[in-house]
């Protein structure tokens, strides 16, 4: 008898010490799409740290209204320390979900960078598609207009897994 639960032990103690941990997180799509409605509402009150706070995590997970909110707050240095390059990538990765008005911003902050930014930039959004790209994190989105006309962008995170990559805070 006291040898099987010597045994047992032994065999938990390799099962739990042998176990590699993943990075793989699993998160409900309810909450990140709650995360982002109200993250942007608290984005166009002005009150960007709350605004930073909700829309940080939906915009990892791949959610395109979130990061495109991201890349204004960077751009223009609300909440966050300004950054070109870190508001750069995240416009680039927003671009993604096919939004005329997106691309155009996108193409015109690029026109106006020289070279040497040009690479930098190719760089991040690079990054931070394969980070917190469509595919990357399994992410679809659908376009639609709401009562008031405007563009509604719905995202949805298929399998609720990932790798949840930190927010750059800095260059």
């Amino acid at each position: 008898m006291r040898i099987k639960r010597l045994v047992s032990l032994l065999c938990l103690s390799v099962f739990l010490f042998s176990c590699k941990s993943t990075d793989i997180v699993r998160k409900t799509t309810i909450s990140l799409g709650f995360k982002e409605i109200n993250g942007i509402k608290q984005y166009d009150k002005g009150n960007y740290e709350d605004a930073f706070n909700l829309l940080k995590e939906p915009a990892a997970w791949g959610y395109k209204g979130s990061q495109y909110a991201l890349a204004f707050m960077f751009l223009k240095g609300n909440y966050v320390q300004q950054s070109t390059l870190l508001g750069m990538g995240w416009l680039g990765v927003a671009k993604e979900a096919n939004v005329k008005e997106w691309t155009e911003q996108y193409n015109n902050f690029y026109a106006a960078a020289t070279e040497q930014q040009k690479d930098k930039i190719d760089e991040i959004v690079k990054e931070y598609i394969k980070r917190y790209g469509l595919k990357s994190q399994d992410v679809t989105c659908q376009k639609g207009i709401n009562a008031q006309r405007r563009l509604v962008l719905k995202c949805h995170k298929y399998n609720g897994l990932g790798i949840l990559y930190p927010v750059d805070l800095v260059e």
